[in-house]
């Protein structure tokens, strides 16, 4: 009998928990605003052993963390969903993904999150960079 309790609470907190750490990317309508956007190009540049890893994005486009990689190669970020707390601890709103390394990865209907048309470059002007975001539904 404990068992089958056991059994029904976990299956009910697994299918009825509102975690919000649970999605990989962000998906859905999203406007970055000014500091994200320079925080972004920010995280675009890195600098000498540092390679973009992961930005993770509050679902109004207001705030945003990221991490580096030391190496271009084998760049790991950890794993998602302690980002995703660690992005809600230090903002104190629910985030999600908007990055992978140099390709967004949110869906919005517009951006694909893969190919060509997702990637940004770090060799780009902030302007092409910003009218990239903007071609992708980012920015007003």
């Amino acid at each position: 009998m404990k068992v089958y309790k056991f059994f029904t609470i976990f299956l009910f907190l697994l299918f009825f928990s509102n975690n919000s750490y649970a999605a990989r990317y962000g998906t859905g309508e999203l406007k970055l605003s000014n500091s994200v956007v320079n925080y972004f190009i920010q995280y675009i540049r890195g600098k000498q052993f540092r390679y973009p890893a992961t930005f993770l994005v509050t679902l109004d486009g207001s705030d945003a963390v990221y991490w580096y990689c030391s190496e271009m190669t084998n760049c790991r970020s950890g794993s998602i969903s302690q980002n995703l707390q660690i992005c809600h601890r230090e903002t104190g709103k629910e985030c999600a993904q908007f990055a992978r390394q140099k390709y967004i990865k949110w869906n919005n209907g517009i951006n694909p999150g893969k190919g060509k048309i997702s990637q940004i470059k770090n060799k780009w002007s902030d302007q092409e960079i910003r009218s990239h975001l903007k071609k992708l539904g980012f920015i007003d």
